[in-house]
């Protein structure tokens, strides 16, 4: 089971940094916003969930130019990273997106980098399906099994990942798929150390549980021997898998 709150907790905890070193996820919410393009409609109402700093919600209102924008994430804390955006159409709300009612006759519904947190994505899918109108588009960006890799074979304690089968299987069946695609990223560390400072400044553990100062001690040592990129630092791995699928026919524009 998900500790919301410790996600709530260690990515507030990360809202001074998180825009200078969120490097995979600025390109990951890039790289959504250009393959949901073709297939979401301009106007309307998005809801996006997990906002965060408001990397895919800027986006969003310079692609889509929605009418409005509800941006929820599950920390307050948010809310005055996000107030330059328009308040006449970009609304924050802070709460658990996995859970909250979804207003009804969305266009879109986006989520860069958020879905590994919830705890039934497939059903937050199925209700995201429910509460578009006809033409309108869900537009995810997660990851898959491949993801922080190295973190998870040290500590033994990683998230769960679904393969990109169980992913596509979650995609309802009002949804007609139009694209899937994975992806990896490499990041380069000088040390061990900077890694798990990245993953400090990005509210991001890659594992489920917090590990004590044995084991933290540990990770370090096993990682910077095991992982080395051949040039004296040391990889990261990120896997992003994008899944845009459309309610009814999948004409482009």
């Amino acid at each position: 089971m998900m500790d919301k709150e410790l996600i709530k907790e260690r990515f507030a905890g990360a809202i001074s940094t998180y825009d200078r070193a969120a490097v995979a996820q600025r390109h990951i919410a890039e790289r959504l916003a250009e393959l949901m393009a073709p297939y979401a409609p301009e106007g309307g109402t998005v809801f996006e969930a997990g906002c965060g700093t408001g990397i895919m919600s800027r986006l969003i209102m310079e692609r889509l130019h929605p009418e409005r924008l509800y941006m929820v994430d599950l920390s307050e804390s948010y809310r005055n990273l996000l107030a330059d955006l328009d308040p006449d159409k970009a609304v924050f709300r802070a709460g658990d997106a996995e859970e909250m009612p979804l207003p009804y006759g969305l266009s879109a519904v986006v989520s860069s980098s958020a879905l590994q947190w919830f705890e039934r994505p497939e059903r937050f899918l199925a209700r995201s399906a429910d509460a578009l109108d006809e033409g309108g588009v869900i537009a995810i960006a997660t990851f898959g099994v491949e993801n922080m890799r190295e973190i998870g074979s040290l500590s033994g304690v990683r998230l769960h990942y679904p393969s990109c089968e169980q992913l596509r299987r979650m995609i309802p069946s009002a949804m007609t798929l139009v694209h899937f695609s994975e992806q990896i990223i490499t990041l380069t560390f000088g040390s061990a150390r900077e890694v798990l400072t990245h993953l400090r400044q990005t509210g991001v553990s890659g594992i489920e549980r917090p590990l004590g100062v044995t084991a933290t001690r540990r990770l370090i040592a096993d990682y910077d021997a095991g992982y080395s990129d051949g040039k004296g630092g040391v990889t990261l791995t990120y896997h992003p898998i994008y899944i845009v699928a459309r309610k009814g026919t999948a004409e482009r524009r």
